[in-house]
Formats: C-alpha cells, sequence, structure tokens
C-alpha cells in the first residue's frame, strides 16, 4: 500500500528540500525488495550519474543509512573513512562534495530515504540535516496514516459485503418461509418483513412485472442455489422452477440467469 504512495510524496518532498535549505541537489532513493535503494526524484540539475543507480544495502553513505536506520552526513564524500567508496567514481561525475541522508522509515523499516548535497564547499550543517529529517518524519506520518486509512476503508468495504450478502441470505429464506405458511396475515406479514430488505429501485417504476413465484426462483437463485434445490425449498417440481426462471429472463430481458439476478437487483426487485 506505502509504495504506491511514496515516489510522488518524495518528488514533493525533495522540492521542498532544496526550496527550504539551497542545496545544489536534493534527491531521494526508494528502498527496494532486496534492501539496495534505487535513486530518483532529484530537485536540482545533474550531470547524469546519477538516475537509474541502486546503491548496494550498507554501501556508500546512503546503503549505510538504509542498514542504520540514522541519518548520516559528510562534508568531504571522497575522503570520508566512516563509509565504503564504492561510487566514489558516481559522486565524483556529479561534482558532489557535501551530502546528507537521512532515512524515512515506517512500522520499523527503512522505505525511502532522503538526500542534501552541495557541489561547492559548503558544509551540511544541522540546519540542512534538521530540513530533511522533518521532510523524513512528515512522510513518515503521511504514509502511515493513508495506510492506515486505506486499511480501514477495505475493513469496511469487506464489512458491507458481508453484511449485504446476510441480508441477500435472509430476503431468500423469509420468501421461501412465506409459502409454507397457511395464516394469510402471517404470509402477508412475512413477505413485508422481506420487502423491506429491498432498495428502491434505480430506474424508475421496475422492469418486467414479475409475479411472486418468479421472483422466489430469483430469490433463490441470487443465493446461488441450483433448480433443483430451488424446487426442494419451494416445494414445486424442476420442470416447474424451470418455467418460472425462463418466464423471469424473459420478462427482464435477460439470456442468463446470473443476468436476470443482476437485473433484476439493479431494478430493486431482489435485495
Amino acid at each position: 500500500m506505502i509504495a504506491n504512495d511514496l515516489a510522488h510524496r518524495l518528488a514533493r518532498a525533495t522540492e521542498r528540500v532544496r526550496k527550504q535549505t539551497g542545496v545544489s541537489l536534493a534527491f531521494a532513493g526508494l528502498v527496494t525488495p532486496s534492501n539496495g535503494l534505487a535513486l530518483g526524484n532529484f530537485a536540482g540539475p545533474i550531470l547524469g550519474a546519477l538516475p537509474g543507480v541502486v546503491l548496494r544495502y550498507d554501501e556508500g553513505l546512503g546503503g549505510r543509512a538504509v542498514a542504520s536506520r540514522r541519518p548520516m552526513a559528510v562534508n568531504d564524500y571522497v575522503s570520508c573513512d566512516q563509509i565504503t567508496h564504492r561510487y566514489d567514481l558516481i559522486i565524483r561525475a556529479e561534482s558532489i562534495r557535501s551530502i546528507a541522508a537521512v532515512p524515512v522509515v515506517v512500522d520499523r523499516r527503512p522505505v525511502a530515504l532522503l538526500y542534501g548535497a552541495f557541489r561547492s564547499d559548503e558544509i551540511v550543517g544541522d540546519r540542512i540535516q534538521d530540513s530533511l529529517k522533518d521532510e523524513a518524519r512528515v512522510l513518515e506520518q503521511e504514509l502511515v496514516t493513508v495506510d492506515a486509512l486505506r486499511g480501514s476503508h477495505e475493513e469496511l468495504h469487506a464489512d458491507l459485503g458481508s453484511l449485504r450478502g446476510r441480508v441477500r441470505e435472509a430476503y431468500s429464506e423469509l420468501r421461501t418461509l412465506g409459502r409454507h405458511v397457511a395464516d394469510p396475515e402471517v404470509e402477508r406479514a412475512i413477505r413485508n418483513i422481506a420487502q423491506r430488505l429491498i432498495e428502491p429501485g434505480t430506474n424508475g417504476q421496475p422492469l418486467g412485472n414479475l409475479t411472486g413465484r418468479e421472483l422466489d426462483v430469483l430469490a433463490l437463485a441470487s443465493s446461488g442455489l441450483s433448480n433443483k434445490t430451488i424446487a426442494d425449498r419451494l416445494g414445486l417440481t424442476l420442470h416447474t422452477v424451470k418455467g418460472y426462471m425462463k418466464s423471469a429472463m424473459s420478462k427482464l430481458h435477460a439470456t442468463t440467469r446470473v443476468e436476470a439476478v443482476v437485473i433484476a437487483r439493479r431494478e430493486g426487485l431482489l435485495p
């Protein structure tokens, strides 16, 4: 989920870093599944050596920052003895002198890295590092919030789907029960309860003018029951159920029973 939102948020973050700090170049690295670091989202002029580079885990300044999950900064990259120098050629090609890197950590896992770099002799002091840290913290909070909201939405959607399924089952069972009740008043009460489970139609007048039996058959079919099971539930012959189904399909201009159920739901004839 997080990866879907990260790229455009990193782009905005690097633009803000460069604007706020005046660094020669702000950019980002996206942590790959193998804990590498794919560089991108450059804010400022580049000479062409950095785009497409994937840093190894625990190599160079960025790799070390990802591995340690803590900010790192050096003011003379090529002479620094705290990092490996696998990427010196790339750094020299981009004329980068001083550089700071701050990881973006979500759920204790680094997901990205924010960089600020100078091509001059200017050092990356506290102001630069604080700006990078602030942007990283904002990103972390945004990503956690977005992921939590999306999770809540998906959970709600699943709950609603389950509830709709139970409503459809209840409707089918009520219609079946109504057919087996001898008392007309009780039967009418049951059907009124079932009717309240149906949403109002969306297309004006209901389509098809289905009979009660045709609706009974469609209601049970909407629960995934076979014609044989529907016949057993309603106390009808298989031939009779097929006849009702064929008639309902014709009235609804459907070519299959599934299509008939879909149309009946859309027209507000079924829940």
